[in-house]
Parts: structure tokens; C-alpha cells; sequence
């Protein structure tokens, strides 16, 4: 069976954790990751970092996991920012267009400066979407 080595670190910006993935995303190891994204969760921390370059492959559970971690960090202000993503990996996204839903980063630094500008921009969609409600 593949292991699933999750490492959570600081990133260069306060607040924003690294979670530094090694390992298949899978049914047998997904419930590791999903445990770890709840604990940063719990700790108030909803702009989260994943760093995907050493997951050569995830599976219909794996995305599971990470669609129900999103849907809370934004409920919160919050997401989650998917930096160095493998093709085959990204690919999975492509498909299920999961793309639209889970932003992907070239770079750590990029994913991390996403992730502290999300602040503002979100809420600068949710007031866009007032205006032609009010209107």
C-alpha cells in the first residue's frame, strides 16, 4: 500500500500554513489528509497551501476530500491554493472541472500570494454580486 507523507509547515506568510504532500492521495490515505486539513481548520487557519509536487496521482476519493475542505475554508474566508500540481494530477481537475473550483499555481510563492490577496478579493466578488441584485 502507498503511504501518504503529509508535512504541515509555515509558509513565508504568517497565518498561511504549507502542507507538503508526498506520497497517492487515495481511499486508503485520504482520511490522513482530510484529518490534517481539519486540525488547521479547528486552529482557525483557512488559507491553506498545498504543496502538490510529490503526488503523482489522487482519485475520485482524494478530490472528495479536497472539495468538501474547500467548501469549509470558504465558508470562512478562506480557500485552499494547489502550488506545483503534476500533470496526471492536474489533469484529474481538468476533467471533473474541478479547475474552476480549486485555483493552481506554477509556484509556492505564487500560491502564497493568492492565498493573502483572497481576502480582499473575495469579498470584493461578493459585493459585485450585490449590485445587480439591488438593482
Amino acid at each position: 500500500m502507498q503511504r501518504l507523507d503529509i508535512t504541515v509547515v509555515e509558509s513565508s506568510a504568517p497565518g498561511v500554513p504549507l502542507v507538503q504532500l508526498r506520497g497517492e492521495i487515495d481511499l486508503h490515505t485520504c482520511p490522513e489528509l482530510r484529518a490534517a486539513l481539519q486540525r488547521l481548520m479547528e486552529e482557525g487557519k483557512f488559507r491553506i497551501v498545498l504543496n502538490m509536487s510529490e503526488v503523482p496521482y489522487l482519485d475520485s476519493a482524494a478530490l472528495g476530500v479536497l472539495v468538501d475542505a474547500v467548501r469549509r475554508a470558504r465558508e470562512n474566508n478562506g480557500g485552499l491554493y494547489l502550488a506545483q500540481v503534476m500533470t496526471f494530477v492536474r489533469r484529474a481537475f481538468e476533467i471533473t472541472r474541478l479547475i474552476r473550483i480549486f485555483p493552481v499555481y506554477d509556484t509556492i510563492d505564487e500560491a502564497v500570494a493568492a492565498a493573502l490577496a483572497s481576502g480582499t478579493a473575495g469579498k470584493a466578488v461578493s459585493g459585485s454580486e450585490a449590485n445587480p441584485a439591488a438593482a
